[in-house]
């Protein structure tokens, strides 16, 4: 004669679900359910694209000597070309306070302040010139708002984005910031002051 032994889940005597269900398969399966959500978290963090903010004089000059080119995660940066956007006067919008001001005839800078970040896409008439755009936080309220990089979209030949703070703070606090992070930018900043020694 044939004899059936219940099965721990799902016992055909009771035709109940987890009626005679052992405790120890109860704590079998919540350490199941555990573990899967734990796996799921970890690669929903790992999908998200890690953020590298540079301070820009370690890019600009290494060892005192300047770089040609120098590489990060995301690619190469023209030292060079940087050095020239940066220090170098160039054709120039200033976007601040809701009033463009045009330095030059095909612009590539773009200064603006964080404040006016958002209205960014919708002023500036010609973005296909932009290589750089640097953004001035001036204050602790500003550097602690996100920051969002999706008003970038329309510039195509954006490669720099580089934050002129006059607030204490470190790479980590302004990739904390930023949302909508694409990895043909390369994101670099600078603690200036206004200090006559810094």
């Amino acid at each position: 004669m044939k004899t059936s032994s219940p099965n721990l889940l799902f016992n055909p005597q009771t035709k109940i679900l987890f009626v005679k269900t052992s405790q120890v398969m109860k704590q079998k399966l919540l350490l199941f359910l555990m573990l899967v959500s734990y796996s799921l978290s970890i690669s929903a963090q790992s999908s998200r694209e890690t953020i590298v903010v540079t301070e820009l004089n370690s890019v600009l000059f290494t060892n005192g000597v300047s770089a040609r080119v120098a590489s990060t995660s995301s690619n190469s940066i023209n030292i060079e070309r940087l050095r020239d956007l940066v220090i170098e006067v160039q054709n120039s919008y200033y976007f601040t306070g809701g009033e463009v001001k045009t330095y030059g005839d095909q612009p590539t800078n773009l200064y603006t302040d964080s404040a006016s970040l958002n209205q960014v896409n919708n002023s500036i008439p010609l973005k296909q010139n932009i290589e750089i755009v640097t953004i001035r936080i001036n204050n602790s309220n500003e550097a602690n708002s996100p920051i969002d990089l999706s008003v970038f979209s329309n510039f195509p030949n954006l490669k720099y984005i580089y934050f002129l703070t006059s607030v204490n703070t470190t790479s980590q606090n302004i990739a904390s910031k930023i949302i909508n992070y694409s990895s043909r930018f390369n994101i670099f900043y600078k603690i200036d002051k206004g200090d006559s020694n810094q």
